[in-house]
């Protein structure tokens, strides 16, 4: 296997850490518009967000098929970045792979904290609008004034229209 294979992963994997820093700040600041109910910035980031979308399928599929050669090529039986460390005879290329794949694995981890922050926040805010909606007044939606227990079993007209 030419040892370019490996340094081509690691400057696959250097991006993919560029990236996934990248996402977790954006993340980060999505976080601190929703809580500040900047719906302008939400609006930016997220286009933002799906450029980023695309830039990561393209380094996934760099990775992917880089690792799947080198998987071949060593006849693994996984195309991991741990599985390609355990090959690799070049002590300094190892050491920078590994530091890479840990560092992926922090960045990962801290985007699923903020992804999960984020449904939490976005749920809240929705319940308090909701919540204020129903306090002026606004009725909530397939509801029509009526309260499920005082309907029949059979559905009227505007309750199967919607």
């Amino acid at each position: 296997m030419e040892h370019n294979s490996f340094i081509n992963l690691v400057e696959i994997l250097k991006s993919q850490v560029a990236h996934y820093t990248d996402v977790r700040d954006t993340l980060a600041e999505e976080k601190t518009a929703v809580t500040s109910w900047n719906t302008k910035a939400v609006f930016e980031l997220n286009k933002h967000k799906e450029q980023l979308v695309k830039k990561e399928k393209l380094l996934e599929e760099a990775r992917k098929t880089l690792s799947m050669r080198i998987m071949q090529e060593y006849g693994l039986s996984e195309d991991t970045v741990s599985a390609i460390i355990e090959v690799c005879d070049d002590e300094e290329v190892r050491e920078e792979l590994i530091s890479l794949r840990d560092n992926l694995l922090i960045l990962v981890s801290e985007i699923s904290q903020i992804t999960v922050s984020l449904k939490v926040l976005y749920s809240t805010n929705l319940k308090i609008m909701n919540d204020v909606k129903v306090r002026m007044g606004y009725l909530p939606s397939n509801k029509y004034g009526m309260e499920q227990s005082n309907t029949s079993s059979i559905p009227s007209s505007l309750q199967v229209i919607g």
